[in-house]
């Protein structure tokens, strides 16, 4: 009985243990970006930044967008503990006219490992 107790505490210390191991987090300055009006043809950026606020090195793995008109930046290398940096996602408006919503996901060895982003404005003519 004094054995089974010690083992039932012992796989509770280790599973606080793994549960608590520190890892990168990614915040975001803003997940939602309104880029107002685009002439057709024309193109506007926005600048996104980000910081690990994490206890370990912060690496973006990869980006995606829903549309090939949508273009996105981003820094390869590690990101240490409390340092920032910036995504530079770019709309092409190479659709037509009307408005547009579009998303960019930002996957990271983070804690919070996806994060998605909205660009969101209105194309008219040229």
């Amino acid at each position: 009985m004094l054995f089974a107790g010690f083992t039932v505490l012992s796989n509770s210390i280790l599973a606080q243990e793994v549960a608590e191991k520190p890892k990168a987090y990614f915040s975001i300055s803003d997940s939602y970006f309104q880029l107002g009006s685009i002439k057709e043809g024309g193109s506007k950026s926005v600048n996104v930044t980000f910081t690990n606020t994490g206890k370990k090195p912060l690496i973006i793995s990869n980006v995606y967008t829903n549309c090939g008109c949508t273009e996105i930046e981003y820094p390869r290398e590690p990101f240490m503990p409390g340092k920032s940096g910036s995504l530079k996602i770019t709309y092409n408006a190479t659709e037509g006219e009307g408005v547009f919503s579009k998303t960019v996901t930002v996957y990271t060895n983070a804690k919070n490992n996806k994060e998605t982003i909205k660009v969101e404005g209105v194309v008219t003519s040229k």
